[in-house]
This record gives structure tokens, C-alpha cells and sequence, in this order.
């Protein structure tokens, strides 16, 4: 597995108890969908996807979507303007977004930080990104 490091770590970390710690991996046949639909696609996040799953992670510290999506599908459209390539992944709970630029780079990660409105390049893989959010240093 491309994540035993990141899944051992939540494995001694989370409460298994909490539900907020569930997670759901997807099929191959789902990961084809997105692939379809995102021409491009971050292989890292699908093999995430598919080794850990979608949803939040250390009792709701950080939340991996099994989608992507843009500021038109959460009705921000209007107060923020950002360009059609730029999808996101999963939040911080806090309102600050973290996603892909599909037209710059969409195997780097990039974060919407809502307070200001500004997109960071954060010069990390997908792996990388989800790696320093799970704790490894």
C-alpha cells in the first residue's frame, strides 16, 4: 500500500469509537468515474481514496471529499471569484479549502483561504499535503 505509514498512524492516533473517524473507500469503478470526470486527476488522491477513503480524519481535523468540487457547489460563487480549473478535495473545517489547479498543476496541492479570499500553492503533492495534515513530519 502507497499509504501504510499515513493509515498506521491513524490507526494509533484516532478514537475508533468516535464516528467522526469513519471513512469510506472507494471501488476501482468509482475511481474510473472521477478519472472520466477530471482529466488528469491526482493518481495520489485516488489511491488515497481508494487505501484510506473519503472522510474526516483525527475527530474532524481535516475532511477528504470523495468529489470534487468548486465554490459554486457550496453557493460562495458570488463572494468569491475563482477560475473554473481550480477544484477542491476536502477542508480544514474552519472554512479554508484545499483542492487542485487543473490548468497550473493538478498533481499540487492548493489551498482557498477563505478569509481573504486568496489561493496558496503549497508546493506539495497530494501525499505530501495529506501526510503533514495526518502528522508525519
Amino acid at each position: 500500500m502507497k499509504y501504510d505509514l499515513e493509515f498506521s498512524i491513524l490507526n494509533q492516533v484516532e478514537d475508533k469509537t468516535d464516528k467522526s473517524n469513519f471513512r469510506k473507500k472507494l471501488s476501482e469503478s468509482d475511481l474510473n468515474q472521477l478519472r472520466q470526470n477530471h482529466s488528469g486527476i491526482s493518481e495520489e488522491y485516488l489511491t488515497y481514496l481508494k487505501e484510506i477513503g473519503s472522510g474526516s480524519f483525527k475527530e474532524s481535523q481535516f475532511m477528504v471529499q470523495d468529489y470534487l468540487f468548486d465554490l459554486s457547489e457550496l453557493g460562495l460563487e458570488d463572494i468569491y471569484e475563482l477560475k473554473d480549473e481550480i477544484k477542491f478535495f476536502g477542508d480544514n473545517f474552519a472554512g479554508d479549502l484545499a483542492g487542485f489547479d487543473f490548468e497550473k498543476n493538478p498533481n499540487e496541492v492548493i489551498e482557498f483561504w477563505h478569509d481573504d479570499g486568496t489561493i496558496y500553492e503549497t508546493g506539495k503533492s497530494f501525499k505530501e499535503y495529506i501526510g503533514e495534515k495526518i502528522g508525519i513530519e
